[in-house]
């Protein structure tokens, strides 16, 4: 039977996650818990487990330092990080301490639980890596310029939004995990273009949502149309349907 290994400092959660990947993986494995990043080492040396969910900040030895031992325990364990923190520092050491055998992931606590299933099952099923959007860029830094995306920018975008790592992306794209990064600091650079922002008032929502930003990118490069997208996102295809009569009645 395979194990997983909980790490998190506060009881009722390490509860929480426990009987939230009871529910999720089939294989129903094993549960460890362990309330601090020394006692995590201690049980994953003694247990073995090839899952990990661990907490960043806890007292003793913070996540990253602990899982940086692990994988020099197991350079193939899978660990999902679950954070309250949106921290691109935290991503940028993940880039630099995952072995190239490891698969890894990074959800906040303060997503739902089917973000954090989908996470589960991202890292420990399908072994996919995964970072969640939030985590590269809150809204107060991606809200400044407003310049059109390039073709890379959206690519750049688009990963982002499917949650991959840099490792990842860097894998997908055929480019180094520096270029990714270097991408990544362009595009928090850039917002939606300036004739859009008299649209927030009206449509009720925030245009530079990244989620929506790339939809809009994908309606302008003509990979979906309109009515595809009302016919899957009624909402959102409302939404999307009087800001581009407002760019027509405003040409």
């Amino acid at each position: 039977m395979e194990k997983l290994l909980i790490v998190e400092d506060i009881q009722a959660l390490r509860h929480y996650v426990a009987g939230l990947v009871r529910e999720t993986l089939d294989s129903r494995p094993e549960i460890l818990e362990a309330c601090n990043g020394v006692e995590g080492l201690k049980m994953f040396e003694s247990e073995k487990p090839s899952m990990v969910i661990m907490d960043i900040v806890m007292p003793e030895v913070n996540g990253l330092k602990a899982a940086q031992q692990i994988w020099k325990i197991n350079p193939s364990a899978k660990i999902l990080f679950w954070s309250q923190f949106h921290r691109e520092a935290y991503v940028r050491e993940l880039s630099r301490i995952v072995p190239e055998e490891a698969v890894h992931g990074y959800t906040l606590k303060s997503e739902s639980a089917d973000k954090l299933r989908h996470a589960v099952l991202s890292v420990f099923v399908h072994n996919n890596p995964y970072i969640d959007p939030k985590v590269r860029g809150d809204k107060t830094r991606i809200k400044s310029r407003d310049h059109t995306l390039s073709d890379v920018e959206y690519e750049t975008l688009v990963d982002v939004m499917l949650g991959l790592t840099d490792r990842a992306i860097a894998s997908r794209r055929s480019i180094s995990v520096r270029g990714v990064q270097n991408r990544l600091a362009s595009l928090l650079n850039k917002l939606v273009q300036k004739e859009h922002w008299a649209l927030q008032k009206s449509a009720g929502m925030e245009i530079y949502n990244p989620r929506t930003r790339v939809i809009y990118e994908a309606l302008k490069r003509g990979f979906i149309s309109i009515e595809e997208l009302m016919h899957y996102e009624q909402d959102l295809g409302d939404w999307m349907s009087s800001a581009i009569n407002y760019r027509k009645n405003t040409a």
